[in-house]
């Protein structure tokens, strides 16, 4: 996978101060990007900030704090953002979670919160400053390839907290392709937007859970990297330009979609996600 500098290019990734944020927030501020962390904890965000400076040498990296599973939070950090930046050159939106528990304010399971609903919240509220960039790019974190062809059925309205914790899972992946379709028909003209599986990437993702989770986490870092070149390349390279709805793996190839992604799928998920928007503002 060629890449190519990003320099005079401002990223922002979402996620960024652990696991595949944190990879990735890496190779685009290597690759020269002004790079800003989103995330919710100031101290691993600051931390994080430290590392990338010092491993990559670009003094352009810092941090916004934000909620994203909160619509409110999210709106008033674009509003920041706007005054700070003309532009959002490339959107790394790589937040989640594993086996996360409880609901929203608003009723909402915070894994699919997170998984899924703060990437929406984030990109619409998002959109007119990846549309002030030239080829402004989209990238949101998916899943390996054999688990994306498994999905059978998309949920509109039974997202709830009934559900188990595969399930909003599933349904967080499903809706993540549909997302990247609906934009992808709807704005073609604007950023491209593809989803992609980033591989094995150190993460601390599972130290929360069971002492099997940790477990199987720690074996699985033994293996992982720190590096995620496949968004280094998506969100670089002049091979890729324009291309876009499309999920990519690790290595940058594309990978077949499953049936579920249709236009009519893709606009009757982002009506539900609008009205899922409405409903946590309170509307």
């Amino acid at each position: 996978m060629n890449v190519e500098r990003l320099d005079g290019r401002i990223a922002v990734v979402t996620g960024g101060s652990s696991g595949v944020g944190l990879a990735a927030a890496k190779g685009l501020a290597r690759l020269g990007a002004r790079t800003i962390l989103i995330s919710r904890r100031e101290q691993s965000a600051k931390r994080a900030v430290d590392e990338i400076k010092r491993i990559t040498g670009n003094p352009a990296v810092e941090f916004a704090l934000c909620d994203l599973t909160d619509p409110v939070a999210v709106q008033a950090l674009i509003h920041d953002l706007e005054k700070q930046i003309p532009h959002i050159a490339v959107l790394v939106s790589a937040a989640g979670s594993v086996g996360e528990q409880g609901v929203t304010s608003s009723g909402i399971p915070r894994a699919f919160a997170t998984n899924y609903l703060g990437h929406f919240f984030l990109i619409r509220a998002a959109l007119p400053l990846l549309n002030a960039a030239p080829d402004g790019r989209i990238l949101i974190v998916g899943v390996m390839p054999a688990l994306i062809r498994r999905l059978r059925t998309v949920s509109y309205s039974a997202v709830g907290p009934e559900m188990s914790s595969t399930a909003l899972m599933n349904q967080a992946v499903a809706w993540k392709l549909l997302l990247a379709h609906h934009l992808a028909v709807t704005h073609p003209g604007g950023p491209s937007i593809n989803v992609f599986h980033p591989g094995l990437i150190r993460s601390n993702l599972l130290s929360g859970g069971t002492i099997a989770a940790k477990a199987i986490g720690a074996i699985f870092n033994r293996f992982a990297k720190d590096h995620c070149v496949v968004v280094e390349y998506l969100a670089s390279s002049s091979a890729v330009t324009g291309a876009s709805g499309n999920m990519f793996d690790d290595r940058g190839r594309r990978v077949n979609l499953p049936s579920i992604v249709t236009a009519e799928h893709a606009d009757n998920v982002w009506k539900a996600s609008v009205a899922m928007t409405e409903r946590a503002l309170g509307g």
